[in-house]
């Protein structure tokens, strides 16, 4: 073989060989196709991870809201029950002349505040002045222990007893924004708040400090350092001296001294304050000030989202001398069970507020206090057991119950994610809710709900 052909016999081996090598570098159809078909997998199962991820946290931040805006809403309420009904100085003492018959268990009357100024307006839903209706106008008078807790059961379009609505009350039931919502209840509460002050009682006349001729003196800094009378002329003055019987009247203001004024004409000698008793550390408060109402309502308010326009948001409100505050979204229903001691057995029971009007009467009620059976025994035998609502004397617990919801919806759900337990329902299994809740008519949309309860002891009670 001569050199030439050698040489192109060698290129072309070479050649061949090159060829080859490039058509293995390549990637057929098939191994192009797998590929694919394996990226868009893990593509997948990353993105499915990601959803997952993000609907778990999705969940977990709703319910973080929920048990927030419940424990705090709870919270709230428990703080407000728990003084309800307080007055400094005014528990009932466990003393051996205190304590009722043995047949009506062991209950003690409690200590009334008589209202000695006419004309008063209490602070309270609506017009509310604490006398009973059987109470003459023209004389001082014992304020209803239903003044300092009152519930109103609201199962249906109407509450029992009526709620008052308008100025000064609650909201009336609809479906617009700042409406009642249908069928949840209202609770309603009075206590004061802060120490008093310290006084000195003298005349400003001759004769004994009686009527429009007491003059109590406030010691300058016996309610804090710092703190300094808030009384004007005008004022109503809630004097505590220990006697067993809180008065309430109104006063002209120069300084620190206080001087009654406007009594029931005829009475102006039945007011009178005590010194104390050495023992005893007799206060003034400021009644028109300092002595709070409370009251507890839902009520519908606008989603601020546009994208949600003409929503409306269930909100659980906090009233207080006028003034409503909203305390926690998302709070679709609101009940209250008032524990109450039978005088027949000293038994307990609970009732909501409908059923306490029910179940007023002489057979259940404890003893009145001692204001009201001196009063009315004028009007005849038994008449002391006339004042309504009288099982409110024999108040010992309320029951709170209220159910929340994550306020926005949470997507795709499964229906039994929605189901839901509400003690008040009385419901034997967990409840998936469809259409439109039951007793609000609220929407159900797609929202997980939890039901918060509380028992509070009612340790300012009302006898």
């Amino acid at each position: 073989m001569s050199e030439s052909t050698r040489n192109h016999s060698a290129a072309g081996i070479r050649c061949s060989g090159l060829v080859q090598r490039n058509r293995q570098s390549g990637l057929s159809l098939i191994e192009l196709m797998v590929a694919m078909i394996l990226g868009l997998l893990v593509s997948a199962g990353i993105v499915a991870l990601f959803m997952a991820t993000n609907r778990s946290s999705s969940t977990q931040n709703a319910l973080g809201r929920v048990q927030e805006n419940g424990r705090f809403a709870t919270g709230r309420i428990e703080a407000d029950l728990r003084m309800a009904g307080a007055l400094f100085r005014q528990s009932s003492v466990a003393e051996r002349e205190n304590w009722a018959a043995g047949s009506q268990g062991a209950m003690l009357p409690r200590t009334a505040i008589m209202i000695h100024a006419s004309g008063v307006i209490l602070r309270g839903l609506g017009a509310e002045t604490g006398r009973l209706g059987s109470w003459s106008t023209t004389e001082p008078y014992p304020v209803s222990a239903a003044y300092f807790v009152r519930g109103y059961e609201c199962s249906s379009g109407t509450c029992s007893p009526a709620v008052p609505t308008g100025a000064n009350g609650v909201p009336a039931v609809g479906t617009a924004a700042g409406n009642r919502v249908r069928g949840t209840d209202v609770l309603t509460m009075s206590y004061m708040r802060g120490v008093g002050w310290k006084y000195e009682l003298s005349a400003a006349g001759p004769g004994t400090p009686t009527g429009n001729n007491a003059r109590l003196t406030i010691e300058p800094g016996s309610a804090g350092a710092g703190v300094t009378s808030n009384f004007v002329s005008g004022d109503l003055v809630l004097v505590s001296d220990c006697s067993g019987t809180p008065s309430v009247f109104r006063a002209n203001v120069a300084g620190n001294v206080l001087t009654p004024t406007g009594l029931f004409a005829g009475f102006e000698t039945s007011f009178r304050p005590g010194a104390g008793n050495g023992t005893c550390d007799a206060r003034l408060f400021n009644f028109s000030r300092d002595f709070v109402t409370v009251s507890y309502w839902l009520q519908l308010a606008a989603d601020p989202n546009p994208a949600a326009a003409g929503r409306r948001i269930s909100t659980l409100m906090r009233w207080e001398n006028g003034v409503a505050q909203e305390i926690a979204q998302g709070v679709e229903r609101l009940d209250f069970l008032y524990g109450v001691t039978h005088a027949t057995n000293g038994g307990m029971a609970y009732f909501d507020a409908g059923q306490i009007l029910a179940n007023s009467n002489a057979a259940n009620c404890s003893p009145p206090a001692g204001a009201f059976s001196r009063t009315y025994s004028r009007l005849g035998p038994n008449s002391a057991w006339r004042e309504p609502a009288c099982l409110w004397r024999s108040l010992r617990s309320i029951e709170v119950h209220a159910l929340f919801n994550t306020v926005d919806d949470m997507g795709a759900m499964a229906a039994q994610d929605m189901a839901y337990w509400y003690a008040p329902d009385n419901t034997s299994e967990p409840v998936i809710p469809s259409g439109t809740m039951p007793v609000t008519g609220l929407t159900v949309g797609r929202m997980m709900r939890r039901e918060f309860m509380t028992l509070v002891s009612i340790r300012n009670g009302s006898i």
